[in-house]
């Protein structure tokens, strides 16, 4: 009998295979880890715009005084109130009235150190920066910088829930009446 030499074929067909299934893992794991960017950027978006909404509270941004007299305790010692308002009346020494979009408050002037007249009538519009929201019940006649709060302005703001302080040098006229 002749005598046939087998040799064992060494087969990488199970290399082959375990290639193929780390890159199919390989591939699943990045479109899935794309998955998570988009979520990862969705979760950062709407943290960023609950910031931002947060910041609009918390901030020198500009506050809506329709937002301010809606909840006028979240706001109660912020500093940095911006806006442009237009102004009614009745006026008082010390203050005004602040209208914008339906929504009305009533603002203190500061007049110290040095009193910066400005002619504030009915109807003018203001461009005002750097006002304090106040709660109107801790405000006496002396509470405010300069002289001392006339009866007329403490009477105007019994009753209100938000007031604003605001120092004249913040106050520009765009529209005189």
């Amino acid at each position: 009998m002749a005598e046939i030499p087998v040799e064992r074929k060494s087969s990488a067909k199970w290399l082959w295979i375990l290639l193929l299934l780390l890159l199919g893992a390989l591939l699943l794991w990045w479109l899935l880890a794309e998955d998570d960017k988009a979520e990862l950027v969705e979760a950062n978006t709407v943290a960023v715009e609950e910031s931002a909404d947060l910041d609009s509270v918390n901030a020198t941004s500009e506050m809506a005084l329709s937002s301010i007299l809606a909840n006028p305790s979240n706001y109660y010692g912020m500093e940095g109130y911006t806006g442009e308002v237009t102004i009614g009346g009745p006026l008082t020494d010390r203050g005004f009235w602040i209208e914008n979009d339906g929504a009305r408050m009533f603002a203190i002037v500061i007049d110290e150190p040095v009193e910066r007249r400005i002619d504030i009538n009915p109807g003018a519009t203001l461009r005002l920066n750097g006002g304090t929201i106040r709660e109107p019940s801790t405000i006496s006649a002396t509470d405010i910088e300069g002289d001392t709060l006339d009866q007329d302005t403490l009477d105007a703001i019994t009753g209100e829930e938000a007031v604003l302080v605001i120092d004249e040098a913040n106050m520009e006229i765009i529209e005189a009446a």
